[in-house]
């Protein structure tokens, strides 16, 4: 007996999808004033400067013992105390250890700058946008003043009201992503 062949499948035509007009926004420009200028000058230029990150964890055990025994203290002190200040001391004293990581080179290239003071900047988001005020002198402060310097600024910074003379003069800066969760970061330079 013949077998028939069995008649290949045709698709079946398939309706045009509707199109709904939708109406396209316009662009909008708008010029950039104040802060948010300064702030993406500042960005722009340090695009220019070479960089190198370097990434590591350490465990943190004696520095939560070290914290928590010194809460009480601090909060009698009226200072609220979080790992910040005890980062900032740290960088400070290697800073000392390590002054070419506190330095700049002159405009002309010629010379390295070794800056005295270690003003170390904490990078902060604000309704201003992200501002690096810096607190002044660290080496000559403790854990507790360095706490209560960054309360100082933390509180201006929610307020909208950190001024010129807590943003200039930075020698170092050290940057928390902790608040909004992440492991390594590569901040942008802030430059002198």
């Amino acid at each position: 007996p013949a077998v028939e062949a069995a008649a290949p499948e045709t698709a079946a035509p398939t309706q045009p999808t509707a199109v709904t007009a939708t109406t396209v926004a316009q662009d909008r420009i708008e010029p950039i004033r104040g802060l948010g200028r300064t702030m993406i000058k500042t960005m722009t230029a340090a695009a220019a400067v070479p960089h190198l990150g370097y990434c590591d964890e350490i465990q943190m055990d004696s520095l939560m013992q070290l914290r928590a025994s010194m809460k009480e203290v601090a909060e009698k002190r009226g200072v609220s105390i979080s790992y910040m200040p005890f980062f900032i001391k740290a960088a400070s004293l290697a800073l000392k250890q390590y002054p070419l990581l506190n330095s700049s080179i002159s405009s002309d290239l010629q010379n390295i700058i070794y800056k005295g003071s270690h003003n170390i900047g904490i990078a902060m988001d604000t309704p201003q946008g992200l501002l690096v005020p810096n607190i002044k002198n660290v080496q000559s402060l403790s854990v507790f003043e360095v706490a209560a310097e960054l309360n100082r600024l933390q509180k201006l910074g929610k307020a909208g009201k950190i001024g010129p003379a807590d943003l200039i003069g930075g020698t170092f800066t050290l940057s928390n992503i902790g608040t909004i969760g992440g492991t390594y970061a590569s901040p942008v330079l802030m430059l002198p």
